[in-house]
């Protein structure tokens, strides 16, 4: 059999399966067309995304004078091959699964001529079998290795550098286009995004020391209006050092403020910011799994909360400062139910574990119940080598040479302790247990020991005191020490010692206490301020509100332009400042989403919420991908640039080692990032993380 035949006989072949693969695809999608409709959908859009850059990269390349040899829509092996050839138009149907893509003489199953009065193309417009995004083939120009010298003066290398630096920059610069035409739709559309409302403000930093509270609205920022939450966000991470943004607020009841405040580093995030988080609403949002939630909550999505312990609530934010003032073991919360007259009323344990605030500025606001600060309980125990020693529900009684510390004195210890073996003693089930661990060092800095901690309120003993200046207890009490009664009534935990002071506000009052050493009895000035707990609580079983949306929508096309370009200059910048985090480990690598999570978020936006969601959500990927391509890293367009930049400036190219080897190095960072972002993408949709 001559080789021809070989050639043909294994083209067959490979056609043959090929096709099979295609009828088990559409097969699959007839059979559940309701899934695969938003995932083709997404795929679609994906590709659209990467096919504009391609596009740019094509445009640009033929007004440069550069010979296009292909143009593919899609990855894989060639489904058709439509080219101009003298009087013909060329048509190659699955000409190979191998890699001869542009082998003139691999005509493939089935090559079509039809007449057509036209000259020869020089570029072949191919179909691929994986539906996202494409590729262009430049004469001259290797995806892997050096780019090729060639005699043929419009061979990428052969071209004016101007013209190769548009070229390679054009297709991030259509990114960018597609990015703000989208927005620009979005728009004129209308889209529900998170409004400038807080949903809380976190003690110690800018907003919550400038005066800002929860339910505050900002209207302005810097003087713009029509803003969204993320628009602040925006503002904080671009201000420059101990420079201040200018906040239009709209209070609670109503009244307009100017309100200045200066952003500072957030821990863990790798941005400045002014310390808030958005609102949320009263309605249960839609879950993985309702019926899990009705059993352990008896809450279901499109529940509304209407009131709590009795009293209405009409806004996230009234709920947010009653439940921040409540200080009772449980708490009781009314439900609204479509299709029901009677409301759904449900008791809730409440939970003071997450009671800690200290800041990594240096500013810590100690949790207190009328100045007593309550020992230190783990919350949780999450490393392995944490659960060896530590268990939820110890109680720290010792930490190194300080006894019974207060949650600064834990973190001061175990930061001294960083890589040194430091000591701990625990009560668990009212015997003292010994245990070592060795704190090592977190991606954001700090000293961790694998432990979370709250408050231990069952029981009376206080760590320390705090603001000595409005609760006058005495300076000589021990830590450690135990409130045996309060005017005459025995308290068993702290609901108790906050009952009874709260009863006997603005009097006088006798407190019994007592210490390893003795008891001692003593008079309390109680004060009659508010404020007097300082102790935020949360509810055990964790709710799903959703979060609160608002309509933005232009009010004509020079608004909807400008709301669109601000949009995209926004993830433009977000996208640097993501990288910047990562590259100083404020940011940890799982939450990058790559090709697969993409996917799986943009098909589950189409079945799940507005189309609208789904174009907001191509444009930020859109503006993602320009910036991720223009990296100036080898085999990126970015590094491309550079190389030719270099060039311009020596007045010869870069070594083709050199370049040779600059791309595979930079090829193995790219498939190490693939397979991290998949890993990342597989585990989050099987685990819904």
């Amino acid at each position: 059999m001559s080789e021809q035949s070989n050639v043909k006989a294994r083209n067959s072949t490979n056609a043959f399966f090929l096709l099979l693969a295609i009828a088990v695809v559409v097969y699959f999608i007839a059979r559940n067309l309701s899934t695969s409709s938003s995932i083709i959908i997404s795929f679609v859009g994906l590709g659209i995304v990467i096919f504009v850059h391609e596009f740019g990269h094509f445009i640009a390349g033929k007004f440069s004078g550069i010979r296009v040899e292909a143009f593919a829509i899609g990855f894989g092996p060639i489904i058709i091959g439509v080219k101009r050839i003298e009087n013909f138009i060329q048509f190659r149907i699955l000409p190979t699964i191998f890699l001869k893509d542009n082998d003139p003489d691999s005509l493939g199953l089935l090559c079509l001529k039809i007449p057509f009065r036209c000259r020869a193309g020089e570029t072949e417009y191919q179909l691929r079998i994986v539906p996202i995004g494409g590729f262009v083939k430049l004469l001259g120009q290797e995806d892997v290795g050096a780019d090729k010298p060639s005699e043929d003066p419009r061979s990428f290398v052969n071209v004016a550098i101007w013209k190769r630096i548009v070229t390679v920059s054009a297709g991030v610069t259509l990114n960018v286009i597609l990015a703000a035409i989208l927005f620009v739709i979005v728009f004129t559309v209308g889209i529900h995004l998170s409004p400038a409302v807080i949903g809380d403000c976190l003690q110690g930093y800018p907003a919550a020391k400038a005066g800002l509270r929860a339910g505050d609205e900002i209207i302005e920022v810097d003087g713009k209006g029509n803003i969204d939450f993320s628009s602040i966000a925006f503002a904080a991470a671009l201000s420059g050092k101990d420079q201040h943004i200018n906040l239009k607020v709209k209070k609670t009841d109503g009244k307009i403020e100017d309100i200045n405040v200066v952003p500072v580093q957030l821990p863990s995030m790798g941005i400045k910011g002014i310390g808030i988080v958005p609102a949320e609403s009263l309605e249960i949002a839609k879950v993985a799994k309702p019926k899990q939630l009705y059993e352990q909550s008896g809450v279901k999505p499109g529940d509304v909360l209407t009131a709590i312990d009795g009293s209405k609530v009409e806004q996230f934010w009234q709920f947010s400062t009653k439940m921040q003032n409540s200080f009772e073991p449980n708490v009781s919360l009314t439900f609204k139910r479509p299709g029901q007259t009677e409301p759904a009323v449900r008791n809730f344990a409440l939970d003071f574990t997450s009671a800690m605030e200290y800041q990594e500025q240096g500013v810590f606001v100690p949790s207190h119940i009328y100045g007593l600060i309550p020992r230190l309980k783990i919350a949780s125990a999450d490393s392995q080598e944490a659960n060896e020693v530590l268990q939820k529900g110890d109680i720290i009684v010792k930490v190194a040479d300080v006894t019974n510390p207060t949650y600064k004195q834990l973190r001061d210890v175990t930061t001294a302790h960083l890589k040194q073996v430091l000591k701990m003693t625990v009560l668990r089930n009212n015997e003292l247990v010994e245990a070592t661990v060795t704190p090592k060092q977190a991606p954001d800095g700090r000293a961790i020991i694998g432990i979370s901690v709250g408050l231990d309120m069952e029981s009376t003993f206080a760590a320390a005191t705090a603001d000595a200046n409005t609760f006058p207890w005495p300076a000589n009490m021990p830590q450690g020490a135990e409130i045996v009664s309060i005017a005459g009534s025995k308290t068993g935990n702290y609901f108790d010692i906050a009952a009874v002071l709260e009863k006997n506000k603005g009097k006088t009052v006798k407190i019994k206490y007592s210490s390893i050493l003795s008891s001692k009895e003593f008079d309390f000035a109680v004060p009659g301020g508010e404020n007097s707990v300082q102790i935020k609580a949360q509810i055990l079983q964790e709710l799903p509100f959703k979060p609160l949306k608002k309509l933005y929508k232009a009010n004509g096309t020079v608004n909807a332009l400008g709301m669109g370009s601000r949009k995209t200059v926004e993830f433009v910048v977000q996208t640097y400042m993501t990288l910047k985090g990562l590259i100083m480990r404020d940011i940890s690598p799982k939450s990058l989403m790559g090709p697969v999570g993409m996917i799986a978020a943009s098909s589950k936006i189409i079945s799940e919420r507005e189309f609208i969601l789904y174009l907001h959500f191509m444009g930020m990927i859109s503006a993602c991908l320009a910036v991720m391509n223009f990296l100036p890293l080898p085999i990126f367009d970015g590094g491309l640039v550079v190389l030719l930049i270099i060039e311009k400036i020596k007045g010869s190219p870069v070594h083709e080692k050199v370049q040779e080897g600059l791309v595979y190095i930079g090829l193995a960072i790219i498939v190490g990032l693939i397979l991290l972002v998949t890993y990342n993408d597989i585990i989050r949709i099987i685990f819904d993380r």
